[in-house]
């Protein structure tokens, strides 16, 4: 842009803070210096805490054992899925993939219309042939239906009362309950972490297999389940593909144009997102995990709970005209008496059955393995998945194929996300981090004792700090979609990403132990005590807070990147382009209200949710961030170091002098 002319040439905005900051420096000490605000941090919204939230009890149906959480609303709507605290002491945390899930109720691209052979169906005439599908039930022809694997008591009186027509068959498929090829240990472990252990429920309905054998004498098929069974099982594509039966696809929400199974069906259904429906399902440890929708739906879509109540009672599918009483919700209250009670804390302990473990099975001579990420592809399209690096390779937006070094496994283990492109590599060496390098001794690497933080101005105020313990995390990245979530960062697009220039405040690093093991290193702002940042910023955009904290005031940041050139952890990144708002366009997922929506041209880091500090404060409450709270294995805590002080040693990452906040064990 022109600022002014000058000896007949032009200054563009560059050369002019070019200019600007060549002057600042000579007249900045090396210091923190004394702050003075035309904008104080108080004055941004994570100070100011607008927009109340309000969370529900929920779950998310999973074929292993379902995922109890909160869905966390603001003006009506979920801006955040967190884990239920009620839930901490069975399991906590809440996997990367559910987090993601959210992306999928707002998305664009999610399916609105039914179809017939591809084209847009009318719902007058799907009503017609649903009908016609009601009578078939009722004259004894050949129906069945496939179901996600999982135990739901709903799901299970509906299939009850179906077994009056002597003609109905019901199967169910999920690649997640399903016996794992061993791969090598570190992706294995990973694996189980993420998607939960191998495990199936003994609900009496028949495989895959037995649907492929089964699916030329049929007349209905209606599928449900989320996965795509078409897409992983070339068997069943070719009988569906050949099948002269009425075959219908529940499309779940997300592109339908990416579902192998919805293109060779005849019909095709929108169906809900799970926070938009009634129901329960057991977990993986017994107990049952209710879920109610926190929003009406936001597309036409029908539930499964509401297709098989208008199968039995021959009525029309609720899509876009819905009664005022859902009759999913009189199948909950008359499937769990005490449905109601047990909503206001999301689960009922011990009420449920538990799964059966499957034991792992020998690899074969190409090893196959569901992502952590994505699934079995189904989550190939989200588009905070597709920008979450993944810790073993140090990859985004890419399905991986390892050859694994060291290891049992002499064959490749082979990605089955379908729809991605398919990188090889070896799983060692690894790109570099930037700080420190990879491959260093463990045993080497300096320690120190934690010292009590100096008082500022004689405060006695919070001294916030930030404790990971690196033996405990195994690279889940839960931590890093929480804080995409909780601090609007947006996605940038694959254009972007293929320029480096993604925007992550939390990012996972790798390092290799010399015995072989690897150590993940969550890295986000270290909250310097000496901040390099600070020292270098020409506006005072960057700034330290009485609290120890190295705060951003977006209104006052110019864009110079001076404090990402002298940040020695490679911890802020810069906006190229106004990614907010393509974001919002892209994604459509309304944003945290409680944080700041950063422009073109600013800089941005990790604040330590300082918007959850202030309202703890103001609620008397502990606080805690948001990829503590989302940590399945406790490995980040955050604590005050006048109260709290760790007594003991931790691992130096530091560059030095900087005295940053954030610690390693």
């Amino acid at each position: 842009m022109t600022m002014q002319q000058q000896n007949g040439r032009r200054i563009s905005r560059r050369t002019f803070l070019k200019g600007l900051g060549a002057l600042a420096l000579t007249a900045l000490p090396a210091c923190r210096r004394a702050q003075q605000f035309a904008i104080t941090p108080e004055e941004c919204p994570e100070w100011q805490l607008p927009g109340q939230s309000t969370a529900f009890a929920t779950a998310m149906p999973w074929a292993s054992g379902a995922l109890p959480m909160l869905a966390v609303c603001h003006e009506g709507l979920p801006t955040m899925l967190q884990p239920n605290p009620h839930y901490e002491a069975v399991r906590r945390g809440l996997p990367a993939f559910a987090q993601a899930a959210l992306t999928d109720l707002y998305s664009p691209h999610r399916q609105s219309t039914a179809t017939f052979n591809g084209r847009p169906y009318p719902e007058r005439a799907l009503q017609g042939a649903w009908r016609a599908w009601c009578k078939a039930l009722r004259e004894g022809r050949r129906v069945a239906c496939l179901f996600p694997a999982g135990y739901s008591p709903v799901r299970a009186a509906q299939i009850a009362a179906l077994r009056q027509y002597r003609g109905i068959l019901f199967y169910e498929f999920d690649p997640v309950a399903e016996a794992r090829e061993q791969t090598f240990t570190e992706l294995d472990a990973l694996i189980d972490s993420t998607l939960g252990p191998a495990a199936s429920f003994d609900t009496g309905a028949g495989t895959l297999s037995e649907l492929t054998a089964t699916l030329p004498e049929l007349e209905l098929l209606l599928i449900f389940t989320p996965a795509d069974p078409a897409a992983l099982h070339p068997d069943f594509a070719t009988e569906l593909q050949n099948t002269t039966a009425e075959t219908v696809r529940f499309c779940p929400p997300g592109p339908p144009t990416s579902d192998r199974t919805a293109a060779l069906c005849r019909y095709t259904v929108p169906l809900t997102h799970f926070l938009e429906e009634w129901g329960a399902e057991a977990d993986a440890d017994g107990n049952l995990c209710l879920r109610q929708p926190v929003t009406l739906p936001l597309r036409p879509a029908v539930s499964e709970t509401e297709a098989l109540h208008a199968l039995l009672n021959n009525e029309e599918l609720p899509l876009s005209e819905r009664p005022p009483i859902s009759p999913a919700r009189e199948w909950l209250l008359r499937a769990v008496p005490q449905a109601e009670q047990i909503l206001r804390r999301g689960i009922e302990p011990g009420t449920a059955p538990r799964p059966r473990q499957l034991p792992r099975k020998q690899a074969a001579d190409t090893a196959h393995y569901l992502h952590p990420f994505y699934v079995d592809g189904r989550y190939a399209h989200n588009p905070w998945l597709r920008e979450t690096w993944f810790p073993l390779t140090g990859y985004v937006g890419v399905a991986e194929t390892f050859t694994p070094e060291n290891s049992s496994v002499t064959a490749a283990a082979t990605c089955t996300v379908p729809g991605l492109q398919h990188t090889c590599h070896p799983i060692s060496p690894l790109p570099a981090p930037a700080f420190p390098p990879p491959h260093r001794d463990i045993k080497s690497w300096p320690e120190r004792r934690v010292a009590p933080p100096p008082q500022h101005d004689g405060a006695a105020t919070p001294q916030w700090a930030l404790i990971i313990d690196t033996s405990l995390c195994n690279g889940c990245s839960a931590c890093t979609l929480a804080c995409r979530a909780e601090n609007n960062i947006p996605t940038v697009g694959p254009a972007a990403l293929a320029d480096d220039r993604d925007l992550q405040w939390l990012r996972i690093d790798r390092y290799r132990h010399t015995e072989g093991q690897s150590i993940y290193l969550p890295v986000a702002c270290r909250q310097c005590e000496q901040a390099p940042c600070e020292a270098v910023c020409p506006v005072h955009a960057t700034v330290h807070t009485d609290e120890g904290l190295n705060a951003m005031v977006y209104p006052r940041c110019w864009g110079t990147r001076y404090c990402a050139a002298a940040c020695p952890y490679g911890a802020r990144h810069f906006n190229y382009r106004d990614y907010s708002t393509t974001s919002r366009t892209a994604t459509a997922t309304p944003a945290n209200p409680q944080v700041s929506l950063r422009p073109r041209g600013i800089m941005e880091k990790c604040t330590y949710c300082v918007q959850r500090l202030n309202a703890a404060r103001r609620d008397g409450t502990t606080p805690q961030t948001a990829c503590q709270q989302a940590c399945p294995r406790n490995a980040i805590r955050l604590v005050d170091l006048r109260h709290q002080a760790p007594d003991c040693v931790c691992t130096s990452f530091d560059a030095p002098s900087t005295r940053p906040r954030t610690l390693y064990l």
